[in-house]
């Protein structure tokens, strides 16, 4: 066991090149990774995690405290990695930390003679009873996760259902059942899709050509207050509908005037042959920009429409339906016609009729509880219990 004076190795030095490095190359790396389980809104890097809990669970070879087992066993173990360790303390604690730095790669991650080197390096610092560690506001669980990889034992908690959720699932559910998790959940998912699509074909009504729309592309609506004008100001931050090379596709408009009218936009679907085609969007730091007299309403004001409107949802405009067909690959974008409009008044009748419904509890079927007010737009506030 580490005597409690001993320093720590993270005390005296930590790989945060390498580590931050690593940290930032994990945000891209998708297949197998915990994030493409589940979304958390302040996911911590596993490469960090991992890192730092080698740091804070092992010794200082230089300390003069440090147990010689704990020396002992890892002149053993590292050379399987890093290779000659050297004589001196010094020499050791580099070799510590060069393992620290590898170790915090992904690709190494679950690599078996990593794992055997750092679990072995936690039994030789802590003996046979794992050592525990706790985190009470676990969040998406990085901490637990990295803390069960390296050998220890782990309590994790967190005030929210849904963190506990995937904790349970992550650190449970997973290393419980494996493989047969996974198929089972591809099953339940193929049935759920299925009857999804069955019950909202009528929502999504195929094309002629048989393109079948997955997506309906909305922008939220404020009046141009300008003497003279009173045109429609989509709110839109970016008129893009997909950057992917080959396939880049983009909203452009054009104004139209008619004689004693209140001047409209109108919008078609162009390829821009670079980025600077494609027009800049409406929305400046809350501010909205006419496009028919280029007037720009400030924020204030822009809240303020959007308020009388309750968020201005009901009466948003519909830019453009993306669609999929068997014949040919990728997202494909077209104008809205006729039949997208007939289908939004079916939803929203339909979205209606299930409000009048009531359960025998004489709760909703759709959540209609107030929003707690504060925390600026489409913000919840904290709760104390």
């Amino acid at each position: 066991m580490i005597p409690q004076k001993c320093k720590r190795l993270i005390e005296v030095d930590f790989p945060i090149a390498e580590v931050s490095k690593q940290s930032a190359r994990e945000k891209s790396i998708r297949h197998g990774h915990p994030s493409t389980l589940h979304l958390w809104w302040a996911r911590r890097p596993l490469a960090a995690c991992r890192a730092v809990l080698m740091g804070l669970l092992l010794p200082d070879p230089c300390d003069e405290r440090c147990p010689e087992d704990f020396k002992t066993q890892a002149q053993q173990l590292l050379p399987k990695l890093v290779g000659n360790v050297g004589k001196s303390n010094e020499d050791l604690r580099k070799k510590l930390l060069k393992f620290i730095a590898d170790f915090s790669n992904w690709d190494h991650s679950a690599h078996p003679t990593y794992l055997e080197v750092s679990r072995g390096l936690v039994k030789a610092a802590h003996g046979d009873e794992p050592p525990l560690v706790v985190d009470p506001f676990a969040g998406g669980g990085s901490i637990p996760l990295e803390a069960l990889r390296v050998g220890c034992d782990t309590f994790a908690s967190d005030l929210n259902p849904v963190a506990c959720l995937i904790l349970k699932v992550m650190l449970e559910d997973i290393p419980r059942h494996g493989k047969k998790l996974a198929d089972e959940l591809r099953r339940v998912g193929v049935e759920v899709k299925a009857a999804a699509e069955k019950e909202l074909a009528e929502f999504y009504p195929a094309d002629p050509d048989g393109s079948k729309p997955i997506a309906y592309l909305w922008a939220r609506t404020v009046i141009c207050e300008t003497p003279g004008c009173g045109a429609e100001i989509p709110l839109v931050r970016s008129f893009w509908l997909s950057k992917k090379a080959g396939r880049k596709r983009a909203l452009q408009y054009k104004v139209v005037r008619g004689k004693g009218k209140v001047p409209r936009v109108e919008f078609e679907i162009f390829k821009p042959k670079k980025d600077s085609d494609s027009p800049k969007g409406t929305i400046d730091r809350g501010n909205a920009k006419c496009l028919c007299c280029e007037t720009v309403l400030p924020v204030q004001r822009v809240r303020q429409q959007l308020a009388l409107r309750r968020g201005g949802a009901d009466d948003a405009r519909l830019l453009a339906v993306v669609t999929l067909n068997d014949q040919s690959t990728g997202r494909q974008y077209r104008l809205p016609v006729q039949r997208d409009d007939d289908a939004v008044k079916k939803a929203q009748k339909e979205r209606d009729k299930i409000l009048a419904h009531k359960t025998k509890n004489g709760l909703s079927l759709i959540p209609d509880e107030p929003s707690p007010t504060g925390g600026g737009s489409g913000a919840g506030r904290a709760f104390s219990f």
